[in-house]
């Protein structure tokens, strides 16, 4: 089967002003920041329902977030720099104060799981119990983000013949060449772990099975992606890129974790979908 997805130009919605700003009359929204600030308001509103289904605080999480929407951004762009972009940065490290130039979803994974741990700790939380409602909203919400990136054409892979592929993405190619996008690639993958976490959270589970899991998913996942990355575009390290290698250390802590805590034997912390909401407690 032929790449069924033509070239489409990213959606951008310019919004009236009524003076001008900066020589302006308008302010661009383009679609990419708004999937992304709807993926942080689904995912935020989804771990903080569950959170609250199964007795633990929603408005915990909801501070959590917003130590994350940091997180995501000044890790992501920092970690964009270091791995990606490390000479031209540093050669200008005013380019590290660019935060919205440039991200790097495993720079903004890792400083997102410090800042958790430190929030946890901060609180005196159940730190796997709160990993377990992050995880549910971050599947929903690393859906609608890399929705994102795949109609700012963000992520463009190697030319293929697949049928997912994307017409007129690919770089140094015309349009009637289609690529792999990484972007819509995740966003299915994403959607995917959260419909296996609904389809799981049928049955209690150990604290920290959720969180864990997704790292175990997503490490093979992205690690095979990333051989459909051009090499103009992402660097290697040792023939793997730098995803692939930070990657293979998630997997493997990751699942070292989710053994030990599958035999921890700490009681669940759960409720049936549908049950009444227990008092919230911390």
């Amino acid at each position: 089967m032929k790449p069924l997805i033509p070239w489409f130009p990213p959606p951008v919605i310019n919004i009236p002003l009524p003076f001008e700003i900066a020589g302006s009359d308008h302010v661009p929204l383009h679609g990419f920041g708004v999937l992304v600030a709807l993926g942080f308001v689904v995912g935020s509103r989804v771990a903080m329902t569950r959170a609250a289904r199964v007795g633990l605080s929603p408005d915990a999480i909801n501070r959590l977030v917003s130590w994350l929407v940091v997180g995501t951004f000044v890790g992501g762009h920092v970690g964009y720099g270091l791995m990606y972009a490390r000479d031209e940065y540093l050669a200008d490290p005013r380019q590290f104060l660019y935060f919205w130039q440039g991200l790097s979803s495993m720079g903004g994974i890792f400083t997102c799981v410090v800042l958790t741990a430190i929030f946890v700790w901060r609180e005196k939380l159940n730190p796997w119990a709160y990993a377990d409602q992050l995880a549910f909203g971050f599947a929903i919400g690393w859906f609608l983000g890399r929705m994102g990136c795949f109609v700012a054409h963000d992520h463009p892979g190697t030319p293929t013949e697949f049928f997912l592929g994307v017409h007129g993405i690919c770089p140094g190619y015309g349009p009637e060449v289609a690529c792999h996008d990484m972007g819509l690639y995740e966003a299915l993958w994403s959607l995917g772990v959260f419909g296996l976490f609904k389809l799981l959270d049928r049955a209690p589970r150990v604290p920290g099975f959720y969180a864990l899991l997704f790292f175990v998913l997503y490490g093979p996942t992205r690690f095979l992606m990333d051989f459909m990355r051009p090499e103009s575009t992402d660097v290697r390290w040792l023939m793997l890129t730098p995803a692939q290698w930070w990657v293979i250390v998630f997997f493997l802590v990751s699942l070292v974790l989710l053994v030990q805590r599958s035999r921890s034997g700490e009681p669940p912390i759960w409720a049936a979908p549908g049950s009444p909401a227990p008092k919230p407690a911390e």
